[in-house]
């Protein structure tokens, strides 16, 4: 068993460069990831401060800054009761602001600090985590929203640049005392709006299919309380019916749409083999088109993200393409988490934030491909030579707020074309 030692931000001593290193992730990792030696720092001892003096701590061009009143999707009940769920402080939260910029990027104790990209309204992009296989290991519940399962340190507050450590242990929802991975997520934020996210995991049970993960990167969306998701949504002018999900293909044109009617109707733009193709390509975002801004994160060849071992799922709703989708929409209270045990479905009438989705990305064995999702993945997760694969690498993905998907390809393909020198986070600084 693996026992962590947790440094409480902003209420504990200063870590040192050494006591950094015990939480990065192995060092096969950062030497892949192409990290500049300058990147390494100690984390910041930060004191709280309430959201409505956010705007004034903002004095250059961005912060990261801790927060003491914060609930994700302008969420204003009570969360209780606290204990044991987010060690009692639930609204703690790492924020990451702009000047001049309508989101923020949050990292939110009561949702595991699982980072959502925030707009105005209370909605935002989510792009998850380390899921551990087989659904056995997660941190949307009680035991891994726990700060010592879970927990951030700001390495870099601003103002030309914000550097925030997210560090977690995926466990079982009813027993944590096994965690089954480690997962080390840096995140660089710059002034431009852009984002790179930095992810690596450790298998804590090597020899177990349930001490690896299949899926990095999974985009669901965020909706405020008592929200309506066709408010959020451009409505097609013929069927009447929302663009909640999409994705597109950044070099060769492609679009894949899904579309939700009021009654619940599915209606997609776009089939299988035009999400199979564009999984095949150099590169792909995937895009929640909200009226406010369009919220994407990017993931490509040269960020890690291989055709050979790559495909995107479409799982939002019944009947996803191709027979791949396992019966998912919306759900209720999360990531109001303490509602909430790894699932519970949307109801009409409720008075919590919750979230939507989803389009999935997933790992899979050369030459294989998920057509009915469960059984493909249930028996791909047997390959334990693949798994090994998988906790061997370092994966990279741009996040980001654009007004059109135009905006969007140009970003996404500035970033793909510098090829490996897109992992190195000084280079997202350039983009414009």
């Amino acid at each position: 068993m693996v026992v962590s030692r947790r440094t409480l931000l902003g209420y504990s001593t200063l870590l040192g460069m050494a006591d950094i290193s015990r939480w990065a992730a192995p060092d096969r990792a950062f030497a892949e990831s192409s990290a500049a030696p300058h990147e390494v720092g100690a984390a910041l001892r930060v004191a709280p401060i309430h959201l409505a003096n956010l705007p004034n701590q903002t004095v250059g061009a961005m912060s990261a800054t801790l927060v003491d009143d914060y609930a994700p999707g302008h969420y204003t009940g009570e969360l209780t009761p606290s204990p044991p769920h987010a060690d009692m402080n639930p609204k703690k939260a790492v924020v990451i602001s702009w000047k001049g910029r309508s989101t923020r990027f949050v990292f939110s104790h009561e949702a595991s600090y699982c980072p959502i990209l925030e707009l105005p309204s209370g909605a935002g992009l989510c792009t998850q985590f380390f899921e551990g296989n087989l659904g056995d290991a997660e941190l949307f519940n009680s035991l891994g929203r726990k700060e010592k399962n879970s927990f951030v340190d700001i390495l870099d507050a601003g103002p030309e640049r914000a550097w925030v450590r997210w560090t977690y242990f995926a466990v079982q929802k009813d027993d944590d005392r096994q965690p089954r991975l480690r997962g080390t997520e840096d995140y660089f934020a710059y002034p431009n709006g852009l984002i790179l996210r930095r992810l690596s995991y450790e298998s804590l049970l090597p020899d177990a299919v349930v001490g690896y993960s299949t899926q990095p990167v999974e985009l669901f969306g965020v909706l405020p309380q008592k929200a309506r998701y066709p408010d959020f949504f451009v409505r097609d002018g013929k069927h009447g019916d929302s663009n909640v999900l999409t994705v597109l293909g950044l070099f060769d044109g492609l679009r894949y749409d899904v579309l939700w009617g009021a009654g619940g109707e599915v209606r997609r733009n776009g089939d299988d083999a035009t999400l199979a193709a564009i999984t095949a390509s150099a590169g792909c975002a995937l895009v929640l088109p909200f009226r406010e801004q369009l919220l994407f994160a990017v993931i490509g060849t040269a960020s890690g993200f291989s055709p050979t071992y790559n495909q995107l799922v479409d799982h939002c709703t019944r009947g996803a393409a191709g027979g791949a989708g396992w019966g998912q929409g919306i759900w209720d209270h999360w990531p109001i988490g303490w509602l909430n045990s790894q699932g519970h479905d949307w109801k009409p009438g409720s008075d919590y934030a919750y979230h939507f989705g989803s389009i999935g990305q997933f790992f899979v064995p050369e030459g294989k491909r998920l057509k009915s999702f469960w059984r493909d993945y249930s028996e791909y997760c047997k390959d334990m030579e693949f798994n090994r694969w998988t906790a061997n690498r370092v994966y990279h993905v741009l996040i980001g707020a654009a007004t059109h998907t135009d905006e969007i390809i140009r970003i996404g393909r500035a970033w793909l074309k510098l090829g490996a020198d897109c992992t190195k986070p000084e280079r997202v600084r350039e983009i414009r």
